[in-house]
């Protein structure tokens, strides 16, 4: 399963043994990248909630249940930004001191967001940057756009980092900072289509597997509370819990965890890491306790 091309995920991932709590602002995108399985994610989400945006009391509801060690990463299975209030969601975490995370398109974002964002520190500022519409909607890239981007180059945030798939749109090309800037891998021939070679189905990992990219740690919050193994899981195949009436322990204690840890060490049954571009085959020893993962 690819949610995003591993680079991209890889650059959102967590330090080993360090947990992360990825915020899914909004039920939908309207960034379309070609490689995103945001349709699945709607189509699974819709008939559990008919919640478009978490909602501030909400996610302030559940940040509290949340550990302070805990990171706060802006990024989950949509663009943080379509939701009106993410900066003061971003704030809050902030001012909780939970050390904050942000991977954005900056779709939704203005000159406003900008000016408080830039007063924070950040363990993480990755800017996904518009492509010239092979994998992304390049229509968002107006006059508005150009100027958020502008004024993101020019706050000068000391951990921030572009990241492009493709070509860059050709009206940003020139505001980019090049030393700044890390070209991805494309993922398509001339023509636009995707590679098979490049993007396919694997072959489900049998038996015992591990994560390589320790995404047991990275867990989701949707717009209704519930919590998502991972940033993989855009069908809701692993739900933990819902943070607005579990602890944030629970989801580590509850009988969804350790079945998906039984059968991460072998043990039969449906498991979404089998098709996942991070499982790797265990080959000895037990790869996760669930009683030493809280």
């Amino acid at each position: 399963m690819t949610a995003y091309p591993m680079v991209l995920q890889n650059l959102r991932a967590a330090n080993p043994g360090r947990r992360v709590l990825e915020i899914t602002t909004t039920a939908g995108c309207i960034v379309r990248c070609t490689y995103c399985h945001q349709d699945k994610f709607a189509d699974r989400q819709r008939p559990v909630s008919q919640a478009k945006y978490l909602g501030l009391q909400d996610f302030e509801r559940c940040l509290a249940r949340v550990p302070r060690t805990t990171e706060i990463s802006f990024a989950g299975y949509s663009e943080p930004w379509l939701h009106p209030k993410c900066t003061r969601m971003v704030e809050h975490a902030y001012a909780r001191g939970h050390q904050i995370r942000i991977f954005t398109t900056l779709v939704g974002m203005n000159g406003s967001d900008i000016r408080r964002l830039q007063m924070l520190q950040f363990r993480a500022f990755i800017v996904h940057v518009p492509d010239d519409g092979t994998y992304m909607n390049s229509r968002l890239v107006g006059k508005s756009y150009l100027n958020v981007m502008r004024r993101l180059v020019e706050a000068n945030i000391p951990s921030i980092r572009f990241v492009v798939l493709g070509k860059v749109h050709p009206d940003l090309a020139d505001t980019i900072p090049a030393k700044a800037l890390q070209r991805l891998r494309p993922l398509s021939n001339s023509r636009g289509r995707l590679e098979s070679n490049i993007i396919k189905p694997r072959q489900p990992v049998v038996g015992p597997l591990t994560c390589i990219g320790k995404q047991q740690h990275r867990n989701v919050l949707l717009p209704n509370g519930d919590v998502t193994l991972c940033g993989m899981d855009f069908e809701r195949r692993h739900v933990l819990g819902n943070l607005l009436r579990d602890e944030y322990a629970y989801l580590f204690e509850s009988p969804i965890f350790h079945e998906i840890a039984d059968r991460m060490n072998g043990m039969d049954g449906f498991l979404l890491c089998r098709m996942c571009e991070f499982a790797h085959p265990q080959t000895s020893g037990c790869y996760m306790d669930a009683d030493q993962q809280t």
